[in-house]
């Protein structure tokens, strides 16, 4: 198994005198993220006890008392969120609290529906190393967790409890079964570029498909094409150099998505500051829609979860959780961080 990952709707503007391949030669040390099936005798390692980073099944809740609201768990139309991934990433910083920190990412399922407002939702969750719920040194493999008292799980029921309610449960209350998408570890190599660009070009060019050909890149390399092609290009270098990746994540200062299209990428230049300390928020990690092959979606449906790519952008400072706001049912435990979403490319 791969090691954790480490600590550590305006047009976009363009140079128009910078190469998109530039793009991937920005100095930075990215880590990218790949799913993998966890054996059954091992799934263990997917509960919250183990920190785990992973995709599908039900959040693996870091906090598992002050969780989201299910009210928070929706889009901007009341539409509910599906749990897509949790990330599992320490980083360096002056905050006590965040010795334990995680980002959870729902996402709206409809395909038309996920680069709409509120259509992508993440929040931070964070902890000390001594809390409540985790002993100060890590779980033994194949040892099990502690569950909740009766007590403890009552109150987090009464937050959210879709991904606790069974098919019969949902047939017989007369609810929606929740919607989970198969469940994978997530794990993350460091990334090895090509320096040269050529070498990028040449991966392409190994690797034509039916939505590129080798005519189309003759003329992107004669700058027949325009940004949006090109950028299309330096997209699919940056994929087939490691065609499982899903995710790309650097917490570098600097670090910035790298999206399909100039046309339809969002605007990166007004995000806003983390609205419980005042702290600019940074880019954290990009989710490639790679993952989507992952999760047994019907790619023929136009109603299937679809995207260009997502950027998630967190609190630069990770700040300290807070009281629950239990008259606008806001957990504070769970900060709402800043996520932007290109439109699917067939849009």
């Amino acid at each position: 198994r791969r090691d954790p990952m480490p600590a550590d709707a305006d047009i976009a503007d363009v140079d128009d005198d910078a190469c998109a391949f530039d793009a991937l030669d920005d100095g930075l040390a990215w880590s990218l993220g790949f799913l993998e099936r966890v054996p059954e005798d091992e799934a263990y390692a997917l509960t919250r006890h183990y920190f785990p980073s992973k995709c599908g099944g039900a959040p693996a809740w870091l906090d598992p008392v002050r969780v989201p609201y299910a009210s928070q768990l929706v889009s901007a139309k009341g539409d509910k969120l599906d749990f897509l991934l949790q990330v599992y990433a320490a980083v360096e910083c002056e905050e006590p609290s965040a010795f334990h920190r995680t980002v959870f990412v729902f996402v709206n399922a409809s395909g038309g529906e996920t680069h709409a407002r509120g259509g992508c939702r993440a929040f931070r969750s964070q902890l000390p190393r001594e809390n409540a719920y985790y002993a100060i040194d890590p779980l033994p493999e194949g040892m099990r967790g502690h569950a909740l008292d009766v007590e403890l799980d009552t109150v987090r029921k009464a937050r959210c409890d879709r991904w606790d309610v069974t098919a019969s449960e949902a047939a017989a209350t007369l609810r929606a079964p929740t919607r989970t998408y198969p469940e994978y570890e997530l794990v993350v190599e460091n990334e090895e570029r090509a320096t040269d660009p050529t070498e990028g070009m040449q991966i392409i060019e190994d690797n034509v498909g039916d939505d590129m050909t080798a005519d189309d890149l003759d003329e992107i390399e004669a700058d027949v094409y325009d940004k949006d092609n090109e950028q299309l290009a330096t997209f699919h270098v940056m994929l087939k150099s490691d065609p499982d990746q899903v995710l790309r994540y650097c917490y570098d200062d600097g670090a910035k998505p790298l999206w399909p299209s100039v046309t339809h990428a969002p605007n990166e230049d007004n995000i806003p500051c983390c609205e419980r300390c005042g702290a600019p928020r940074k880019f954290e990690f990009q989710i490639l829609p790679t993952i989507i092959s992952k999760l047994d979606v019907d790619a023929e449906s136009d109603y299937a979860l679809d995207f260009g790519s997502i950027a998630v952008y967190t609190c630069s400072k990770s700040c300290a959780p807070i009281e629950c706001d239990e008259a606008s049912q806001k957990s504070g435990a769970y900060a709402e961080e800043y996520v932007l979403v290109h439109p699917p490319l067939n849009q």
